[in-house]
């Protein structure tokens, strides 16, 4: 029996796209007997696509942009504003090696975690130049019109609560197509490694409470900077470990203050592929509300100190936390200095948070995909 053919396809702005799309390629190559390809839309990209994702890239330097970019955000969530999204798209990937590639290849199914991908191979169908069933995972925590865009097209919506999904229905998406599963997570984070040896990596005192600080996504946040250094000024008795990402300037920045100050109870490293371990052996995450992100610290039951991050859906990533009181939102370094405080010397705050996170149900997304792609399939 000839095998499936299954595309991934996501689009580097920003590491959570890219993430969510490695996760369901590692499932399925290990449980499936599809044949995959994955892609990052961007190894497409035209000059207007390059000014695109640096544009982005900006969020994660100064908090101005990311003001700019919550503002382009807003404006296009509107079916008005977004009736030229075709044309969008093909201005960002007027490439003809892409179309190629996509053709060539001939997926049975379109699996995206980026809109592009469902907007581009809609187009393609649509021409009758492939006919691929599309799953699209939305990967935050507010739905928003340019994942909906062309939605009669859209086999499934992959969604990370009932709320996203009600939100959907709202918008007069087929309620049989919306599936609340959750954002997918590696199985990584069901096979956790000793806890000791991980402690110890890490120079983690077992006497202190552990803050796991993430600088903001794999690039790094420059302007996470100015919350670890108001954080360390205030001394507490706590392990930090701070995740840098791939900003080396940051991570020099850092190393400076640290070596300025004399400060002995933080540990910084690099872009880590051991998040899941990093997430256990810690008692309170400090990160951007960055969907993929926040369903990690879920998935572990961490409570969250939330930084400003790209704005835009992040925005309603934070509101979700704070609203089901999964964390709180620090938005500026003295307010992060002193929920810090309030959960290292009012004990009931972080047991009530706990307790709320407890009976935040178990992530088991990516199974849940592999059994609806099957199904899709079969229906084709």
């Amino acid at each position: 029996m000839e095998k499936k053919k299954v595309l991934i396809t996501y689009a580097t702005y920003g590491s959570g796209h890219k993430t969510v799309a490695s996760y369901v390629y590692e499932y399925l190559n290990k449980y499936s007997n599809y044949e995959i390809k994955i892609i990052d839309l961007m190894d497409y990209e035209n000059l207007i696509g390059y000014i695109s994702k640096k544009a982005f890239e900006q969020n994660f330097k100064h908090k101005t942009s990311s003001i700019i970019f919550s503002l382009i955000y807003e404006i296009m969530d509107y079916k008005t504003t977004t009736i030229p999204y075709k044309q969008v798209t093909k201005s960002v990937f007027k490439n003809k090696k892409l179309k190629e590639d996509i053709i060539s290849f001939n997926p049975d199914l379109l699996i995206s975690t980026h809109f592009f991908g469902n907007i581009i191979v809609g187009m393609l169908n649509k021409k009758k130049l492939t006919n691929a069933k599309i799953i699209s995972i939305i990967p935050d925590y507010v739905s928003h019109e340019m994942w909906i865009k062309d939605e009669k097209s859209i086999d499934a919506f992959i969604v990370s609560n009932d709320i996203v999904k009600k939100e959907l229905i709202e918008e007069n998406i087929n309620a049989k197509k919306i599936y609340a599963y959750g954002l997918p997570l590696s199985e990584k984070f069901k096979n956790l490694e000793d806890t000791t040896s991980i402690k110890n990596k890490y120079h983690v005192n077992n006497k202190k409470k552990t803050f796991l600080f993430f600088a903001g996504g794999s690039l790094g946040s420059s302007f996470s900077y100015d919350y670890l250094k108001k954080l360390l000024s205030k001394k507490y008795d706590i392990n930090i470990i701070f995740v840098c990402g791939k900003n080396e300037k940051l991570m020099t920045k850092v190393l400076k203050l640290i070596v300025k100050n004399n400060y002995k109870n933080i540990e910084v490293i690099g872009f880590s592929n051991e998040v899941n371990n990093l997430l256990n052996i810690s008692d309170v995450v400090i990160t951007k509300p960055g969907g993929l992100s926040i369903t990690e610290s879920l998935e572990m039951k961490k409570p969250m100190l939330l930084i400003p991050g790209n704005g835009g859906q992040e925005i309603y990533n934070a509101k979700f936390i704070c609203k089901n009181g999964y964390g709180f939102n620090c938005k500026t370094p003295r307010k992060l200095a002193k929920y810090v405080g309030n959960l290292l010397y009012k004990k009931n705050l972080l047991n009530n948070i706990k307790n709320k996170l407890n009976a935040y149900a178990n992530n088991n997304s990516v199974e849940k995909i592999y059994k609806l792609s099957q199904q899709i399939l079969n229906t084709k």
